[in-house]
């Protein structure tokens, strides 16, 4: 034999795409006849199918184990050395956003500004497993920032959801208990820090989270709480075109008002006790239902994105590496059972919408405008269509 040794020879029978040309033949005949029928779908090979049944595990298991600070997945540079927007962002960035993310890059939030500069410009092109040609998407890249008018009300929805599974514990909350015959209530509780005139910091937003958990220690004792008893569930806030910090919160348990020990502001007063600035101010009132009690402790993002960029970009300094949405007490890790389709949205490389096979993730982002001529769609918004009309045709009579 000349030209190929017998290790070569044997190195190819196991190359995957090595095909004998009897089979490369029949595969080629196929495909013509498949052609002249008008089927335009592409022909795959029964070797070619098996092939992919071995890959789909080693891929579905590289993106399990998907390591952070892939150079592939790193958002593009947004300014130059000088600060100013980089050449193929100009023209295509709004200038309302371009001024946000030029103020973050002030701020020292160089992250920020550059996911912030981005967001909704650029996405990832993601491709079906099974080679379909219809099942080609993308995914946009949006920047998380808490005060970002794309961002923002979404976050809102994701919190929204995850914390309204709470209800099966707050319905227990409210169970009356043998040997315990106290009033259990659902309350919308605000808590207030005093307003030096001045933007908070970061760690003083830090100190005002943990002042509350203080309060509610207090509360304990004086009131002879258990922390199964109850539950707390806060978010912190400014109001609107101010430096006044407060949380916003819900509170469900056994009831707590501010008529106690022969004072009319118990509650207060042990706040005022917790701070040292002559902070007083705390609000207790009734709740008409928990999920009317869970938009008023997270309805922040919902309520700045019609102010000045630099009104955002305070926000976003004074909460930079800090958490909006605490829980106490037996809101706190909850071991809660998910029903089915409440995982959320799939992470990592994900599934096609459409058939669910793998959907793979190409390396670096392009221009969402250049993917929408090549014919593909945003992935989640085909997800929700999927659903959506799956649902309505499960609905529908026979």
């Amino acid at each position: 034999m000349t030209g190929f040794t017998q290790i070569d020879d044997e190195r190819r029978w196991h190359e995957p795409s090595f095909v004998l040309p009897r089979a490369r033949a029949r595969n080629l005949r196929l495909s013509r006849n498949r052609h002249r029928r008008g089927n335009s779908e592409e022909y795959r090979s029964p070797e070619h199918d098996y092939d992919l049944q071995l890959e789909r595990p080693a891929l579905a298991r590289q993106a399990r184990n998907h390591k952070p600070g892939d150079p592939s997945r790193a958002v593009p540079l947004a300014f130059d050395v000088h600060g100013n927007v980089v050449e193929s962002l100009r023209g295509r960035i709004p200038e309302r956003q371009a001024t946000q993310s030029r103020l973050l890059l002030e701020q020292g939030l160089t992250g920020k500004a550059r996911r912030q500069a981005w967001c909704g410009l650029i996405a990832r092109r993601r491709d079906c497993f099974s080679g379909n040609p219809e099942h080609k998407f993308y995914t946009p890249c949006l920047c998380g920032n808490r005060y970002c008018a794309v961002c923002g009300p979404k976050s809102f929805r994701n919190l929204f959801t995850r914390h309204s599974r709470l209800r099966p514990l707050v319905d227990k909350l409210l169970t009356h208990r043998l040997g315990d015959h106290r009033p259990r209530v659902m309350v919308k509780f605000d808590i207030t820090k005093r307003n030096t005139g001045e933007m908070p910091s970061a760690e003083r937003v830090r100190s005002f989270n943990q002042d509350i958990r203080r309060l509610f220690r207090l509360l304990e004792k004086r009131c002879g709480i258990s922390r199964s008893d109850y539950g707390f569930l806060w978010c912190c806030e400014f109001g609107s075109g101010n430096t006044n910090l407060h949380a916003h919160g819900v509170y469900v348990g056994p009831v707590l008002s501010q008529k106690q020990n022969g004072t009319r502001h118990f509650i207060s007063d042990l706040w005022g006790q917790v701070c040292d600035d002559g902070s007083k101010i705390v609000s207790v009132k009734l709740a008409r239902n928990f999920e009317a009690a869970l938009g008023h402790a997270l309805k922040y993002p919902s309520k700045f994105f019609e102010a000045e960029p630099a009104r955002l970009v305070e926000l976003e300094v004074a909460f930079d590496r800090v958490r909006r949405v605490h829980a106490l007490a037996a809101f706190y890790n909850p071991n809660l059972e998910r029903d089915p389709g409440d995982e959320g949205p799939c992470d990592g490389i994900g599934h096609c919408p459409v058939c669910g096979d793998l959907l793979l993730d190409a390396p670096g982002y392009h221009f969402i405008s250049d993917l929408r001529s090549e014919g593909r769609r945003d992935a989640e918004v085909v997800r929700i269509e999927v659903g959506r009309a799956k649902a309505l045709a499960a609905e529908s009579p026979p």
